[in-house]
C-alpha cells in the first residue's frame, strides 16, 4: 500500500482527491499496488468535513502527516512561500517523497529542496508548478534530455492569455474583460500576480532551472505585465500581422550566459504560439537536436493541475521499490550569468500620439536615424482633433537604446505622448 498525505484542500487539493475517488482503481492498476490518500491537512476540519466521505481523513495538524511513518508521499498544494517551505523541508528530512504544485516555493528554494532530497534518498516533483496539465517539466527532464536546450518561449499564465484573447476577439477593453474573467473564475479576486507578470516570472525561473540546469532567482528576471495593453494596440498589431502574447522567454547566449525575461510580445500570426487562445498555456522549446517543439494544454484549473500532481505521484510510486530517480533531481546546477536586460535586443512596436501637422513623421523618423535604427513599417492611424496615432515597427535595438530613443521622441514638441511600447519577435 502506498499512502499519501495531502497538505491543502482548495481547488487543486479537492481535485486530486476527486480524481483518486473516480480513477483510483485505474491508478492502482498502473502502479501495480494499492494507493490511497491516508490523511488531509486543513486549517478547519469543520469547514471541509462535508467534502469528504470520512471526516477522520482530515486533520488540522500537519505533523500528523509529516511524522506518520506509514505515509510515503506528501502532496503540498497550499501555495505560497511559508509555511510551505518548512513543510516540504520537513517532509524530505523525514524521508518522504514530495509532490508540489507551488511555483513560488519551487522558484525560490529549488536548490535547497533538490539537495535535501538527495541527502535523504527521496524525490521532489513539481510538474504542476508550470503549465498546469501540460507535461513540460517531464518533457524537459526526459523527453528532450538528449538536447542542449537553446531557448524556450512560454505562454504560462492562463489568466493573461484569456484576457488578451477576449480583447482581441470581442473588441472589449481591458477592465471589462478582466471583470468577466473574475466572474468566470479565470482570474483571482486580486489578479495582481497574474496581471503584473510575476506569476509568469516565477515559472520562467523554474523553466530555466530545468531547461538550462541553472539556479537563478526572481531578481535576475526582468518582467512586466499586460496592464498597459489597450484594444488599440491589439487591433494595430492585428493589422500588421501580429498577435500580442505575454511570453516567458529564456535564451542561451553562450554556455554560461542566459537571457531571461517576461513581457507582452508581438509574434507573427503564422507562428504556432499565436493560435493559443483563452486560458490555454503553451511552451515552445528549441533544442539543438530536436529543433522546435511546442506543448499546449490547459494551464490552470483544478482538474488539469491535479492531473499533473497525480502524474508525479505515479512516477514516484514506480520508483518506491528502487533507488532515488536521479533523472528527476537537479543536483548539478552550473553557475551562470544572466544578461542584463539592457543588452537584450529585439524589434520594437511604438504607438505615438503626435500633432496632426506637416513634417511630423519626418521629425520622428529623424530620431530613429540618429540612433541608427531603421523603420521597417510606419502607418498613420486615426486622427482626433489635432492628434494622430502613428504606429512604427523598427529594426532590432537594445533596451538601453529604446529608452534613449523614447526620451528623444518625448522631447519633440510635435509628440504628445508615447502611448505604447511593445517588443516584437519574428523568428524563434
Amino acid at each position: 500500500m502506498i499512502n499519501i498525505g495531502l497538505i491543502g484542500f482548495g481547488n487543486v487539493g479537492k481535485s486530486v482527491f476527486d480524481i483518486f475517488a473516480e480513477n483510483g482503481d485505474l491508478i492502482s492498476n498502473r502502479i501495480g499496488q494499492p494507493i490511497h490518500i491516508k490523511k488531509i491537512a486543513v486549517r478547519s476540519i469543520e469547514k471541509y468535513s462535508s467534502q469528504v466521505p470520512d471526516p477522520s481523513l482530515l486533520t488540522d495538524s500537519v505533523d500528523d502527516i509529516l511524522q506518520d511513518p506509514d505515509i510515503d508521499i506528501v502532496v503540498e498544494v497550499m501555495g505560497g512561500d511559508q509555511p510551505a517551505y518548512n513543510f516540504i523541508t520537513q517532509a524530505l528530512t523525514h524521508k518522504k517523497h514530495v509532490v508540489t504544485a507551488n511555483k513560488e516555493v519551487v522558484s525560490k528554494h529549488k536548490r535547497h529542496f533538490f539537495q535535501c532530497a538527495k541527502e535523504h534518498g527521496v524525490d521532489i516533483y513539481f510538474e504542476a508548478a508550470v503549465g498546469g496539465g501540460i507535461p513540460i517539466i517531464r518533457s524537459l527532464k526526459v523527453g528532450f534530455s538528449a538536447n542542449n536546450i537553446t531557448a524556450f518561449y512560454g505562454i504560462v499564465n492562463g489568466t493573461t492569455n484569456y484576457i488578451l484573447t477576449k480583447i482581441q476577439e470581442e473588441g472589449k477593453d481591458f477592465n471589462t474583460v478582466l471583470k468577466t474573467a473574475q466572474e468566470l473564475g479565470f482570474a483571482e479576486a486580486d489578479p495582481t500576480m497574474d496581471i503584473s507578470g510575476l506569476d509568469a516570472a516565477y515559472k520562467c525561473v523554474i523553466l530555466a532551472a530545468v531547461a538550462f540546469k541553472i539556479d537563478v532567482q526572481l531578481d535576475s528576471v526582468y518582467y512586466e505585465g499586460i496592464e498597459s495593453i489597450s484594444l488599440k494596440d491589439i487591433q494595430y498589431a492585428d493589422e500588421l500581422g501580429f498577435r500580442i502574447k505575454l511570453l516567458a522567454i529564456g535564451n542561451r547566449i553562450d554556455p554560461d550566459t542566459f537571457s531571461l525575461h517576461v513581457h507582452p510580445t508581438l509574434i507573427p500570426k503564422e507562428h504556432p504560439l499565436s493560435s493559443v487562445r483563452n486560458e490555454f498555456n503553451a511552451t515552445y522549446i528549441v533544442g539543438d537536436q530536436v529543433g522546435e517543439s511546442m506543448l499546449m494544454g490547459k494551464g490552470a484549473g483544478g482538474s488539469p493541475t491535479a492531473s499533473a500532481v497525480i502524474s508525479d505521484i505515479i512516477d514516484i510510486s514506480f520508483n518506491l521499490s528502487q533507488s532515488v530517480s536521479y533523472r528527476n533531481l537537479e543536483t548539478r546546477f552550473s553557475d551562470a550569468q544572466v544578461q542584463s536586460f539592457d543588452a537584450h535586443e529585439c524589434q520594437v512596436y511604438f504607438r505615438l500620439s503626435v500633432k496632426n501637422t506637416p513634417g511630423v513623421l519626418e521629425q520622428v523618423s529623424l530620431q530613429f536615424s540618429k540612433h541608427s535604427i531603421s523603420i521597417e513599417k510606419i502607418i498613420q492611424k486615426e486622427m482626433i482633433d489635432d492628434r494622430a496615432d502613428v504606429v512604427i515597427i523598427t529594426s532590432p535595438m537594445s533596451e538601453s537604446t529604446s529608452r534613449l530613443l523614447q526620451e528623444n521622441i518625448l522631447s519633440l514638441d510635435s509628440c504628445h505622448q508615447i502611448s505604447s511600447v511593445l517588443r516584437l519577435i519574428k523568428s524563434f
